[in-house]
């Protein structure tokens, strides 16, 4: 058929997708946006002409649709239903004369060509009547129903006009009376308030039946409809044009229905219908997991047929072959102890996987737990970290599945067995925005109410990759864990977890993905448990190399040099057992300090406007970055306040506070924040961080211990049994500035920001007593807490031949006599988180 003119409805807000970012007809479906599909496809059923209807972020879809040829836009300025749309689109098809048919489509539908050529073709073998594509009612529980008598066509009837007919049959038309017949109703809980406001306002008009082209219908006769609309429609261009204007929105939906115009046309002339009977050529999408499930008619699934099942690996481990032997000594080296209890953990995991899952192609992966010699709670600030992933890992051992369900077990009764649905954990908060999925109302109360749970690691990982990869429907996964990392210890357990999760996901689903992005989706993943920090603990566990330390940068995220670990020295890790349960408060006093970086961060660049175009991270506030001596750096902490209030902070940057009630949420709200001691400790640690590898390079392993006392300085909240005062006076702040100006050596040495401690302090008193036993003993260089802390480790730089003596030591002094297992071990660093 010539002359045909397609009108495309891209005016809608598309408020179920919450992205702000884009309108909803421009998001991609394996790739490539919705709309243009659609356009694609009716330009090969010989459709060569477009008015596009836009609206909500009309430069978004013009923008999309640029270079594509035979496209005419038309703008709806009032956003009334798809009726006035429709009536702004042939304003402009008859400005350009043209006087044929209309096909006219919904641009968020996916309509595939041989239902345009079916439509066309119909339309062509009928005087003047409608045509429109219709799918069994199955599909589409909420769609417009397709009335018909004597197989004759009569109308179409919106689903909540026809709930209105059967609240006509209400025994007491009251809104108590409304409301427990509405409650009946197969319907979301928004559309229920509409309805029932709509009933209220018609209570004494409400009628039981219907008339469609003269034949009338009740609410029984229309829900028994066999198919419901697709807003899919071919039309005389005049004719509908004639019945667009007589519209109104007299309504369940108080909208202009472009059926209704429809409904005139078949009322004169009649309609025909075609049946669309295969579901994946008329695809819909409302929110941002039915978007993302759209993916399965496009892309094919990863098949990991190429994977061996979980025995064969197990035969392999016991056959020890030369392959297998390599790939063991790459990550844990030549420790032959260490490889032997890896190989019997492996082969447990393995028969737990087939007695739980069965035997099945799988993938074994792990993630290592990290150390971090200096850097620590500033990676999220810019800082950097310098880290070796150690000889204490979770192991996971995980099968695809055909659905999208993750199914998790672990070895140890400790942790529960769970399960979850990727899309429809999705679906609790419709967008594409990680932020504005993990803050939802819905997402916190669910995690609130499953505080703790180690699950919500798993969810983390998997949710946070699926929306970043909405192109593509994630597998679901049965997984069994397994581990031996110190759980709550400063060990980073929890976010082991997160990463051996993503790399089960990639490697299941075949993603390609650079370690960058990766390290930056475990640590916004893991924002999903409530915790706001950084990628620190992700980037350890991913970057690190057997027997190295490694220098990580942040902001922009580079993987710096790695200097091989002292075969003199070691790490010595000593557990306190004092947990640090992010599920009991600890994660209210982490966010606190992050927030108390935030606040003194704005504050600084509002008060130093001078420097506000250099300071882009928090990092940045150095006397090199800036190009000012340190003393100008005290200057600038002497500007801030010591302590300040909520209000306060408000009062303070009146222009930050969207900002600044966003970053509240995530923390109950102490009596002070301690803006000062916390920005000293950040900015001087910085400096600490960015040192560290150049001593280990040039040997000075004394100096490493001298910093890492002092880096516990800045986290102590005792000492000899007493509370240790880490606050910033004005008076220490000026004494500082002084003694850099002096000409005494050892005072301007002393006064040098990297040897300032602040104060973070979130330390215990028990680990601050840990610490002062420790640097007391012989071959010890420097003690400190291990990372976020209220609990866990200490990290212990020791001369080599020194180990056994301070493990002894360390048992008698604190393990025995507090009934304890020894909590003391060498840890050796191994390679970082891979498949096996």
């Amino acid at each position: 058929m010539k002359n045909i003119v397609a009108m495309l409805l891209c005016a809608g807000e598309g408020t179920r997708m919450g992205n702000t970012g884009t309108n909803k007809v421009c998001m991609e479906v394996a790739g490539i946006p919705a709309v243009i599909r659609t356009i694609t496809n009716m330009k090969k059923a010989g459709i060569e002409k477009f008015i596009v209807v836009v609206g909500s972020r009309s430069e978004k879809v013009m923008q999309c649709l640029s270079g594509i040829d035979g496209i005419s836009y038309a703008f709806q300025s009032e956003r009334s239903g798809t009726g006035n749309a429709a009536m702004c689109g042939l304003s402009v098809m008859n400005s350009f004369d043209c006087d044929g048919p209309v096909l006219i489509a919904m641009g968020d539908k996916i309509i595939s060509q041989d239902v345009i050529s079916d439509l066309i073709s119909k339309y062509d073998s009928e005087s003047r009547k409608a045509v429109f594509a219709v799918v069994p009612k199955a599909f589409n529980q909420s769609g417009g129903r397709i009335c018909q008598k004597g197989g004759k066509v009569c109308g179409i009837y919106e689903m909540l006009d026809s709930a209105l007919l059967h609240l006509a049959s209400a025994k007491q038309r009251t809104q108590e009376g409304f409301a427990e017949l509405i409650d009946t109703m197969n319907i979301s809980e928004k559309k229920k308030g509409k309805l029932l406001k709509t009933a209220m306002a018609n209570a004494d008009k409400l009628e039981s039946r219907a008339e469609l082209a003269g034949c009338e219908f009740s609410y029984e006769e229309i829900e028994q409809s066999e198919f419901v609309n697709t807003a899919t429609y071919i039309a005389d261009c005049k004719m509908l044009t004639d019945a667009v204007s007589g519209l109104n929105s007299q309504n369940a939906q108080g909208e202009i229905y472009l059926t209704d115009a429809l409904n005139e046309i078949i009322k004169t002339v009649g309609a025909e219908i075609v049946p669309v009977f295969d579901e994946s050529k008329i695809l819909t999408y409302s929110t941002m997991d039915e978007l993302i499930a759209l993916n399965r008619f496009f892309v094919e699934a990863p098949k990991n047929n190429d994977m061996p099942n979980a025995s064969e690996r197990i035969a392999e481990l016991y056959v020890w072959n030369e392959k297998i032997q390599s790939r063991f000594a790459e990550i844990y080296g030549k420790n032959d102890i260490l490889i032997e209890d890896r190989k019997k953990t492996i082969i447990e995991l393995l028969q737990a996987f087939i007695n739980k899952y069965g035997d099945r192609p799988c993938v074994i992966v792990r993630s290592p737990g990290r150390v971090n010699l200096l850097g620590r709670h500033i990676e999220h600030r810019g800082g950097s970290i310098n880290v070796m992933s150690i000889d204490r890992e979770t192991l996971a051992v995980c099968a695809s599945r055909e659905d999208d369900t993750v199914n998790i077990s672990n070895l140890s009764p400790r942790f529960n067995d769970a399960s979850f649905g990727i899309l429809k954990s999705i679906s609790e908060c419709d967008t594409s925005n990680w932020l504005e999925y993990i803050e939802h109302e819905e997402i916190l109360k669910m995690v609130r109410e499953n505080s703790g749970d180690w699950s919500n690691y798993v969810k983390a990982a998997v949710l946070r990759l699926q929306l970043e990869n909405r192109s593509n429907l994630l597998c679901g996964m049965d997984m069994m864990f397994t581990g031996n990392i110190p759980v709550a210890a400063g060990l980073s357990s929890s976010s082991s977890i997160v990463v051996a999760t993503a790399e089960a996901a990639i490697a299941l689903n075949k993603i390609d993905m650079e370690a960058k992005d990766f390290i930056h989706l475990c640590g916004e993943g893991e924002w999903f448990v409530g915790s706001r920090g950084g990628a620190g603990d992700h980037a350890a566990m991913k970057c690190g190399k057997r027997d190295m330390i490694t220098h990580l940068d942040f902001c922009p995220f580079e993987i710096g040099e790695s200097v091989e670990f002292p075969k003199d020295y070691s790490v010595v890790v000593a557990n306190s057992f004092v947990e640090a349960k992010k599920s009991e408060g600890a994660k209210d006093k982490f966010n606190q300090k992050v927030a108390c970086y935030e606040f003194g961060f704005m504050m600084i660049k509002k008060k130093y406007p001078e420097y506000a175009s250099k300071l882009r991270y928090f990092k940045n506030i150095s006397s090199e970055h800036l190009g000012v001596r340190q003393s100008k750096i005290y200057r600038m902490l002497l500007s801030l306040p010591e302590y300040m209030t909520a209000d306060e902070i408000k009062a303070e940057l009146p222009e930050n506070l969207t900002a600044i009630e966003r970053i509240m949420k995530t923390h109950s709200i102490p009596d002070r924040y301690e803006i000062r001691s916390t920005v000293l400790y950040g900015i001087a640690e910085c400096e600490r961080a960015n040192i560290c590898i150049k001593l280990l390079k040039n040997g000075d392993y004394r100096a490493l211990g001298e910093l890492m006392n002092i880096s516990h300085n800045g986290d102590r909240v005792s000492l000899d049994d007493k509370p240790y005062d880490y606050s910033c006076s004005d008076k220490y702040l000026l004494n500082l500035i002084d003694n850099l100006s002096s000409e005494n050596p050892e005072k301007v040495r002393e006064a040098q920001i990297y040897r300032q401690p602040g104060g973070y302090a979130c330390s215990t008193p028990t680990i601050d007593n840990l610490c002062d036993f420790i640097v007391k003993q012989e071959g010890v260089l420097g003690a400190e807490l291990s990372g976020a802390g209220l609990g866990g480790c200490i990290i212990i730089l020791v001369k080599k031949e020194k180990v056994s003596d301070l493990l002894s030591s360390l048992k008698e002094y604190y393990y025995d006599k507090n009934g304890f297992r020894q909590g003391a071990a060498e840890f050796v660093p191994v390679a970082g988180s891979c498949t096996i």
